[in-house]
């Protein structure tokens, strides 16, 4: 419980110090005049392309869980997406073991197991959003000085650095160092195991876990359609770049700065970086990264950006916040128990 308290602090904390570097330096009066004069037609194609985007998620994660014989619920599985973005806007990263944790109860499937599947997941999308990052930069190194303001001097020496040989042969280094002190310290417990009954049983408990999270992190090689798995995942990051494009109406973004989707994928993929922060749902370091992002890149007003961030962020928590019950609630009725089950 401590802990729990602790992390949310500590992401509250991180919201607050970001929201304040995004606010700092804004006219209230002209964040208000900007906000005024948005349009809201693009709200119902969002709302649909929002909502497309977690049940396509729901759908890929089916494809992971789906070996041994295990076939869990559409409905189930989506709910636990949409519960494990509502958890994340209290406590960061803890929707994950959110959803997990109800999928498991519904479908009395290990939820160790279905934790194994969602690193999986998550570190498949790391992949997809290095992939885009290295598209992205494509594009930003036709004109080397927008990175530089965008991520900072240093931050580029440290990249440089870091992909240097001797960069390289430090990780290099570390990770097999890493490897070498876990091999070891799984050797002691073994050792320790045998002249002491408890510590035996707690070792015997452990590796039971570990089989069990690995079987979930490994269940990628039992993917039945690989092809509608990738295509799945394709069609998922697609979604989130039409997300953060269909605003761009709303402040007419499109015609005065000339932002397409080539725009959109880039902010996309900073947003990504920004929701990746320890911060509740997103909330503060959402904001900064994408109007300084939009600022430094595409020459859009700060005050611009910064409303663009705010209405993004609200309309996808209200989508969250209010779908999310809705779908509890019908997923555990009885009317739709008997509907699935006649």
């Amino acid at each position: 419980m401590v802990k729990k308290t602790l992390r949310f602090i500590a992401s509250a904390l991180v919201a607050l110090v970001f929201l304040w570097l995004a606010l700092k330096d804004i006219s209230y009066q002209d964040l208000r005049l900007t906000m005024s004069k948005i349009t809201y037609y693009w709200l119902f194609p969002y709302l649909l392309i929002s909502l497309l985007s977690h049940y396509l998620r729901a759908e890929r994660w089916k494809q992971l869980i789906e070996q041994e014989g295990l076939h869990p619920g559409r409905m189930n599985l989506f709910s636990g997406v949409m519960l494990g973005y509502l958890v994340n806007y209290a406590v960061p990263r803890l929707g994950e073991v959110s959803r997990s944790v109800y999928v498991g109860n519904k479908e009395q499937i290990s939820r160790t197991m279905l934790m194994g599947t969602v690193v999986l997941e998550r570190a498949l999308d790391a992949l997809v959003m290095l992939i885009l990052v290295v598209v992205s930069l494509f594009y930003l190194m036709s004109d080397y000085r927008l990175i530089v303001p965008l991520l900072g001097r240093d931050t580029v020496s440290w990249l440089q650095s870091l992909i240097s040989v001797d960069g390289m042969l430090i990780l290099i280094t570390l990770a097999v160092a890493s490897a070498i002190a876990l091999y070891l310290l799984y050797r002691l417990a073994m050792c320790l195991g045998r002249l002491l009954p408890t510590i035996e049983n707690m070792r015997t408990f452990m590796v039971d876990l570990s089989k069990k999270f690995v079987q979930g992190l490994f269940s990628i090689k039992d993917v039945n359609n690989w092809p509608l798995f990738i295509l799945l995942t394709a069609a998922i990051w697609f979604c989130y770049v039409l997300m953060t494009y269909i605003p761009f109406t709303a402040f007419d973004l499109h015609n005065e700065f000339n932002l397409g989707l080539r725009e959109a994928l880039i902010i996309t993929v900073v947003s990504a970086l920004g929701v990746a922060l320890p911060s509740p749902g997103g909330i503060g370091t959402y904001h900064w990264f994408v109007s300084r992002s939009m600022l430094l890149l595409f020459a859009v007003p700060h005050t611009v950006g910064v409303a663009y961030a705010i209405v993004t962020h609200l309309v996808m928590m209200i989508i969250i916040l209010i779908a999310t019950p809705i779908l509890l609630v019908i997923n555990n009725s009885v009317w739709y128990r008997k509907f699935v089950n006649s």
